[in-house]
């Protein structure tokens, strides 16, 4: 058996429990563990500036807003994204949400939870990205954001924030095996040269 296939067959016992454990993670309480991601190249704010003023206002009406959304929706979508900015230029802060369901009151309560997750996971980070399964929440600088408007499609809208992580995933994946079977390809190739300059 070639290397490759022994990689394969590892791979397939090993997945479905991850997959099973990750699963099980997401059931728990309807949220799941936080997965976070804090900003490092935004650098921090200071306590009680301005920008931590527009947080708190965010933190107090962006779960506000993603129950009017939900509950003033009328399409059959499962989710509600509502992006929001806050605050004056230079400590303006652009933020969204986005929910899996639209359960009106269950999905501004995960927003909030989440928000709060952001604030004690991230600190004083300028940029803060919560998922906790059920919804996701961001804020960030708004110098160099772009924030997804009216203008903006629903189906970018879905591709963008629900999917996008998906996509980076299989493409590191797939440029992964390309670099592992050029490597085996190469080292197969010296081996084979090796060989046929040994033949008499």
């Amino acid at each position: 058996m070639t290397r490759a296939t022994i990689l394969l067959l590892v791979l397939a016992l090993i997945a479905p429990p991850l997959a099973a454990a990750a699963i099980d993670a997401a059931a728990d309480d309807n949220h799941g563990t936080p997965i976070h991601w804090c900003g490092t190249g935004r650098g921090q704010f200071n306590p009680n500036s301005s920008y931590e003023s527009n947080l708190r206002h965010l933190a107090a009406t962006l779960p506000a807003m993603v129950n009017e959304s939900s509950s003033s929706s009328s399409s059959s979508s499962n989710s509600t994204f509502v992006s929001v900015l806050a605050g004056e230029r230079p400590d303006m802060i652009a933020s969204s949400a986005f929910c899996n369901s639209s359960s009106g009151s269950g999905c501004a309560a995960c927003v909030a939870r989440a928000f709060r997750y952001a604030r004690w996971l991230c600190g004083y980070s300028r940029h803060a990205v919560v998922d906790l399964h059920a919804c996701r929440v961001s804020y960030r600088v708004a110098l160099d954001v772009f924030v997804v408007n009216e203008h903006t499609s629903s189906w970018w809208t879905k591709v963008l924030i629900h999917d996008f992580p998906m996509m980076v995933a299989f493409q590191v994946i797939g440029v992964a095996w390309v670099l592992f079977l050029f490597l085996m390809e190469w080292r197969d190739g010296k081996s084979r040269r090796a060989q046929a300059n040994r033949l008499p």
